[in-house]
């Protein structure tokens, strides 16, 4: 395969953190609700996309500010969200790198990178480490979230190049497949637990376990 440029995705493609099922665990386990942790994080996922996809922008900290106090009340708790909130950061900035991450970003040569993420100016300015990139170009800077096609044209055209030079490698059948493939560029599914894909979500060009399966299609 022939590209000139790879983006990548962050959370869950090039970083690990911490199991975002640990909020809606907590909620159940504070509040003894009956109800399934898998209902509150269908709920809290539900409002979350809703709010990314929806204008005006908003931080994900606004976001989270504003939809977890409507999981709480949805399932009639009077709490106060902020310590959810908190939580969302505490799990989403403490990250650290797959173990093939920077094998696969140093050995990529010519062929440029850059990432395109979901994420606050708080999430980048926690992480302990650089990477081998181009540039980084975050939700909050281009004010809007993936799977818009937004995002990807912002990062194609600060490459100077055109959609279908360049590959996008993510983990979100949803957020990278579907919102990368509208955009017209090429995409590399990271499925790390082999997960089916949603019903309206495209097939992706390639299907990878891992970010060392992208070194053998370039």
């Amino acid at each position: 395969m022939s590209v000139k440029a790879v983006l990548f995705d962050a959370y869950g493609t090039l970083l690990r953190n911490e199991d975002m099922m640990l909020i809606p665990r907590r909620i159940v386990a504070d509040h003894g609700l009956s109800v399934g942790i898998d209902d509150v994080w269908r709920a809290w996922g539900d409002l979350y996309f809703e709010a990314t996809q929806l204008p005006p922008f908003r931080t994900l900290r606004e976001i989270q500010g504003q939809i977890l106090p409507r999981v709480l009340r949805r399932f009639d708790v009077a709490g106060d969200a902020t310590p959810y909130v908190d939580l969302f950061f505490e799990v989403t900035t403490k990250v650290e790198l797959y173990p093939e991450t920077r094998e696969v970003l140093t050995t990529l040569g010519t062929v440029r990178s850059a990432i395109v993420s979901n994420a606050d100016h708080e999430h980048l300015a926690a992480w302990t480490f650089t990477l081998p990139v181009q540039f980084i170009l975050i939700s909050e800077a281009v004010r809007a979230y993936k799977p818009h096609p937004l995002v990807f044209q912002r990062a194609v055209d600060r490459l100077g190049l055109r959609p279908h030079e360049v590959l996008h490698v993510g983990d979100s059948d949803v957020d990278d497949v579907k919102g990368a493939k509208a955009a017209g560029l090429r995409v590399a599914w990271v499925n790390r637990d082999g997960r089916a894909r949603h019903p309206d979500v495209p097939p992706p060009d390639f299907e990878i376990p891992d970010l060392r399966g992208l070194l053998a299609l370039l």
